[in-house]
């Protein structure tokens, strides 16, 4: 991931963050591999749901 490309993401969790919404360290690392391409917005989603 580019440093343009982190930084687009931090921005983007912080407004999540100010909309209220939790942003968490996992979060971050969540939406990195997602990025990078090392896991699918499924394969995301069902760990997600496994984590409670």
């Amino acid at each position: 991931m580019s440093e343009m490309e982190y930084s687009a993401l931090q921005d983007a969790l912080a407004s999540a963050s100010m909309e209220g919404y939790p942003v968490t360290k996992q979060t971050e690392l969540d939406c990195v591999r997602l990025l990078n391409g090392s896991t699918s917005v499924a394969a995301l989603v069902q760990e997600i749901i496994a984590r409670g």
